[in-house]
């Protein structure tokens, strides 16, 4: 999932604490079973609703849509209270209601991705139709990587300018046991003859 789609998401326990006398870890536990596996079956999810309704990291993350799920396991009687349930839960699906602009937003930041991923291909495939502008130290990585190899130094004409890709050692440990590896640097030098990109 990329980074831009699980930033717009929250916490799972912070939607959870919007359920009044629950005990979060089963909740939390019962949430994650219900998206990644189905069980129990509260809401049909497309492979693609699943992916959105939940991230298991250190930090577990939800959407409206996992919120959506979490609703149909307390309304079905899945989820363990402390105290009787309360009717409404306004809280919970006041974030339920931000499903639509969850959508949306998930839609444009695909959209996004995949232009930046088309233009990508283009400049791979024909270095000289980028544009200036377009430079950075991890573009000339990926074009150099894709035509002269992973680990290959050297110079490559982008967007007209010669772009340089090298791999730069640190200084001789004095301990045989303390070996450090060379670091990437991709630099360009632009048409008024600065130097750009990272740091020699």
């Amino acid at each position: 999932m990329l980074w831009e789609i699980r930033a717009r998401m929250r916490p799972a326990l912070s939607i959870i604490d919007l359920i009044p006398h629950i005990h979060r870890t089963p909740a939390l536990a019962a949430l994650r079973r219900a998206v990644l596996e189905g069980r129990p079956q509260t809401i049909r999810l497309s492979d693609d609703d699943r992916d959105l309704a939940f991230h298991d990291a250190a930090v577990q993350l939800t959407s409206p849509i996992g919120a959506r799920v979490l609703q149909a396991l307390y309304k079905g009687g899945h989820l363990k209270l402390k105290k009787p349930g309360a009717k409404t839960l306004p809280s919970l699906e006041a974030y339920i209601a931000t499903e639509p602009q969850f959508r949306a937003e998930v839609a444009r930041i695909r959209a996004e991705e995949d232009t930046r991923r088309q233009r990508l291909a283009a400049i791979i495939a024909d270095p000289a139709c980028a544009h200036e502008p377009e430079l950075d130290p991890s573009l000339i990585d990926k074009v150099m990587s894709a035509r002269l190899g992973h680990a290959a130094e050297g110079t490559i004409l982008i967007a007209g300018l010669t772009c340089h890709r090298a791999i730069k050692h640190p200084p001789e440990q004095t301990d045989a046991r303390l070996r450090s590896e060379g670091r990437v640097i991709c630099w360009w030098i632009d048409n008024a003859g600065i130097r750009k990109g990272d740091p020699g």
